[in-house]
């Protein structure tokens, strides 16, 4: 029996983790304890950015430190971008772009490119 590539498992596990919190955000757009009301995708999203917190703080033990800038950037920008308010999920996509920029150093393309 030929084994799954790891790749398509990952894959799968992250479109079932993202259909399920898409089900649940649709059935209960609020979370209310006691007399203070939340919503769920602000709730869901800073729950993952806890959850990526182990990370963050492994790489930049492990002198990752653009590793740690990357998903600590990714770990705030998520909840912000899912708040209601004004301005702060602006802050929070522009923290998850800052994200996917030191991910793929656009930062050092671009300063090796102008100082040629």
């Amino acid at each position: 029996m030929p084994s799954l590539d790891s790749s398509v498992v990952r894959l799968t596990m992250f479109l079932a983790l993202v259909a399920g919190g898409a089900i649940v955000a649709t059935r209960f757009p609020t979370l209310t304890i006691g007399t203070t009301s939340f919503q769920t995708s602000f709730v869901c999203g800073v729950l993952a950015g806890l959850m990526l917190l182990p990370s963050v703080v492994t790489h930049y033990k492990g002198g990752e430190q653009r590793k740690s800038l990357q998903w600590g950037l990714f770990a705030v920008g998520i909840p912000l971008s899912l708040m209601d308010h004004a301005l702060l999920p602006w802050l929070g996509v522009l923290a998850v772009l800052g994200s996917l920029g030191v991910g793929w150093e656009v930062d050092r393309r671009l300063f090796e490119e102008t100082s040629v």
